[in-house]
């Protein structure tokens, strides 16, 4: 079977099912045929050189080679942003608007020599992936936004009084549930007003504990019945810093130490 067809109005009619590339791409066969045609209908008196057509053939299967890598990157790359979380920018082909989408890339489809994602349910060029965040980032991110919102429902600190103290023990339990990697993407000012709530709760912690010590009787009448709830003071005065234990006057302590040895008696 011949390789060359005849050429029609200086042109190579197609051919169906031959070497032909999607979206009407020169492939190989092609240009073999275009170079076969070059060859047959060449200048006598001025004939090309076997150098000159290696070195086109050369040439063109650098020149795929390239094409190839790239479709392989391209979709190596496309297949990496699975599960990455992904803005994404469009143009509309009708109005020109420019719009933007944030999500996860849920999963990618190759057709013809391109890659596409698929976010929120839509589907996007590769080319059109503005930017991509780390999982660990965004999970960071969305743990701080949703601390600083929960900072913002509480009132400043001076107007907070006792009623909130349980909501902002709640605060502490998840901020050091964060790691420091989560801790350092909370903004600056609610971890400020975070600091100054939790001087507060310090200072609830003792009022508290001073509370909780006038209603038990004196060390000399103390019985097993008290002895929970000297458990109960015991940790919650473990627990104070040297700030909050600085605030405990000294015939507070001491009425506190004397309880704390009876209790070791009921023991």
């Amino acid at each position: 079977m011949a390789l060359i067809q005849p050429i029609v109005n200086g042109k190579v009619p197609a051919r169906e099912n031959q070497g032909k590339s999607p979206n009407n791409e020169l492939g190989y066969n092609q240009f073999l045929q275009l170079l076969c045609a070059e060859m047959q209908y060449q200048d006598p008196l001025e004939p090309t050189s076997n150098t000159e057509y290696v070195a086109q053939l050369a040439t063109f299967s650098q020149m795929e080679a390239t094409l190839n890598m790239q479709n392989t990157l391209q979709s190596n790359n496309a297949n990496s942003l699975v599960g990455k979380y992904v803005i994404v920018k469009s143009t509309s082909p009708t109005t020109g608007e420019t719009t933007a989408e944030a999500g996860f890339v849920d999963y990618v489809q190759h057709e013809n020599n391109k890659q596409y994602i698929y976010v929120n349910g839509n589907r996007y060029s590769l080319e059109d992936v503005y930017q991509v965040a780390d999982t660990d980032y965004m999970e960071a991110l969305t743990l701080a936004q949703a601390f600083a919102v929960q900072i913002s429902k509480l009132p400043k600190p001076e107007d907070v009084t006792m009623a909130h103290k349980g909501e902002i023990e709640n605060l502490k339990k998840v901020f050091e549930s964060l790691n420091s990697y989560q801790q350092s993407m909370i903004d600056k000012n609610s971890l400020t007003k975070y600091t100054e709530l939790l001087k507060k709760l310090e200072g609830f912690q003792v009022e508290d504990f001073k509370s909780q010590l006038e209603k038990l009787p004196a060390p000399d009448d103390i019985t097993t019945e008290h002895k929970d709830a000297l458990t109960a003071l015991k940790k919650l005065y473990d627990s104070f810093n040297s700030n909050q234990l600085s605030q405990i006057d000294e015939a507070t302590t001491e009425k506190y130490k004397a309880l704390v040895a009876k209790l070791e008696g009921l023991k």
